[in-house]
């Protein structure tokens, strides 16, 4: 690819483009004007492409920071940054106070390919099913309840730009999810210390704020997402 571009760079240089006339005055004295009526929707088109191309571009490392670096998905907030914050490697984990299930603040949804939890923890409107122990870590599947009417930043995690992340699509979800891997990221979670965090994937369903830690794939944090009922 790169020898293919340095060639296109020399045939565009060699080549002698005849000027060009100005034809756009005379197309738009042509076309009928708009109707008021139709300029939302053509609005909301062009919004829904500029969007598209947003999340294209976020995929690109070098795009991703130059487009933005703090974004949020539904309870989430997601901050790039050159180099992580100083945090504790021995953070302990404080998911809050252990629960029954049924002790839960809202319905918390299940995965039919995951075993019973090992503990079922909430700290407000905020659910977490371990999986393994708290120094042993397998899995935590994170819920936050009606994200629409909670601060936005009730969890938030700072990513260094060196870290893939990728916006990939979730069954049931009617925005794109993060899924952040390799290097890892640091949690910050109300009511406890920053941590570093595992592979994650961050989305939305209904008015619930959804992550899934710990998984080694993407295939794998996709499929557990997908089965939550």
């Amino acid at each position: 690819m790169p020898d293919l571009e340095t060639r296109l760079h020399e045939l565009a240089a060699e080549i002698a483009f005849p000027a060009t006339p100005d034809l756009g005055s005379g197309v738009r004295g042509a076309l009928p004007k708009p109707s008021p009526a139709l300029l939302p929707r053509r609005l909301l088109a062009v919004a829904a492409v500029v969007g598209v191309a947003v999340i294209a571009g976020l995929a690109v490392p070098q795009a991703r920071t130059a487009i933005l670096r703090v974004f949020g998905i539904g309870a989430v907030r997601i901050e790039y940054v050159e180099r992580l914050p100083a945090v504790r490697p021995d953070a302990p984990l404080q998911l809050g106070t252990r629960i029954d299930l049924d002790e839960a603040p809202f319905r918390v949804r299940r995965s039919g390919l995951l075993d019973e939890p090992d503990a079922v923890y909430a700290n407000g409107d905020v659910v977490t099913l371990l999986y393994g122990s708290p120094e042993r870590v397998r899995l935590l599947v994170t819920e936050i309840g009606d994200s629409a009417a909670l601060p936005p930043e009730v969890a938030k995690k700072i990513v260094a730009t060196t870290t893939n992340t990728e916006f990939v699509h979730i069954a049931g979800s009617t925005v794109p999810g993060v899924w952040i891997e390799g290097g890892r990221h640091v949690l910050d979670l109300p009511g406890a210390p920053a941590r570093l965090a595992a592979n994650t994937l961050v989305w939305t369903s209904n008015d619930l704020t959804l992550r899934v830690e710990g998984a080694t794939t993407l295939d794998t944090a996709v499929r557990i997402a997908e089965s939550l009922r």
